[in-house]
């Protein structure tokens, strides 16, 4: 077995792959904690926004543009998500779902099954590759900016008053609605942001990748929630900034794992699906445990009455 080829594709695989899926998880983070809804269309949306990356390049528009109008896409499907719950009343998880399936369609019909970047076409990674001739190191420095300038914003935003009242929104409905936030215009706002976010990912891999299927996505969102529990499994912290912090990281070694596992001698890749699914598992299973024994110490540790006060 050649370890240095193992520790080069570990090493340039996992913060690449981590990178990426950090967006993700912060796009899941945004609909599964912040508006508790699991948003089902990430699994669609993610080829999606990729393979309309890819298709746009390789017609000769220049790859940044490409990566904007994949997101703004993105925040379009977003808003019909959350349209469907918001004014015809069909349940979230169902809206995502219906979502999810519809997606598939362009999926497959704009890239015919898969879509390849054409020769001669440029991505952001090769357009920046020029500025220093290594193109590992470019796609690591550019995906650290991405990730970077989107967490700075995404804190900035959610410290505002419309940000705060889609986080209030979220937390408690009732309670955000008797203080006059208009709770079907934070929900939009918040599904359009997510899924702009999941669309930002998925046009930053196909670029990274220059290839995209139509089934590419399976799974993506088990990916995201995976990062999201990981991070919180790691730090104690329930700040938002930390929360923020705990995506990245996690993002990093949910992935640094998933390559040690896929290098191991005589690993089926059949079945890294069941893999992640089971790693899941362990994941949220030590959150519940993490969190039910913190619960159980603050119970020990709160206050408990003075008989003799009472009496008193």
């Amino acid at each position: 077995m050649n370890w240095s080829a193992v520790f080069q594709f570990i090493g340039t695989d996992a913060p690449t792959q981590g990178l990426i899926w950090a967006i993700v998880a912060l796009g899941v983070y945004l609909s599964f904690k912040i508006l508790n809804v699991a948003d089902m269309s990430v699994d669609s949306l993610f080829p999606f926004a990729g393979i309309v990356s890819l298709t746009l390049i390789n017609v000769g528009v220049p790859a940044l543009l490409s990566l904007l109008i994949a997101t703004l896409l993105g925040m379009v499907v977003g808003f019909i998500n959350a349209a469907l719950h918001v004014y015809l009343k069909i349940n979230p998880l169902l809206a995502s779902i219906i979502v999810m399936i519809a997606l598939y369609t362009p999926n497959v019909i704009i890239s015919k099954g898969n879509v390849t970047l054409a020769e001669n076409m440029n991505t952001i990674f090769m357009t920046f590759d020029n500025i220093w001739n290594n193109m590992i190191a470019t796609k690591i420095v550019v995906l650290a900016l991405f990730v970077l300038g989107t967490f700075i914003l995404i804190y900035w935003f959610f410290g505002t008053e419309i940000g705060l009242s889609v986080r209030a929104s979220g937390k408690n409905e009732t309670m955000a609605k008797a203080n006059g936030i208009n709770t079907n215009k934070t929900y939009i706002l918040g599904l359009v942001i997510s899924d702009g976010l999941i669309a930002l990912a998925g046009s930053l891999y196909g670029q990274m990748s220059k290839h995209f299927s139509a089934d590419a996505g399976r799974g993506s969102i088990v990916i995201g929630l995976a990062i999201i529990f990981l991070g919180e499994v790691i730090f104690a912290n329930k700040s938002f900034k930390m929360s923020l912090i705990s995506l990245a990281v996690g993002g990093l070694i949910y992935w640094l794992i998933i390559d040690i596992i896929i290098e191991i001698p005589s690993f089926n890749t059949n079945y890294l699906n069941l893999t992640k699914a089971l790693f899941m598992t362990v994941i949220i299973g030590i959150y519940e445990l993490k969190k039910k024994l913190a619960k159980k110490k603050n119970h020990q540790e709160m206050p408990k009455d003075n008989p003799e006060e009472v009496t008193a």
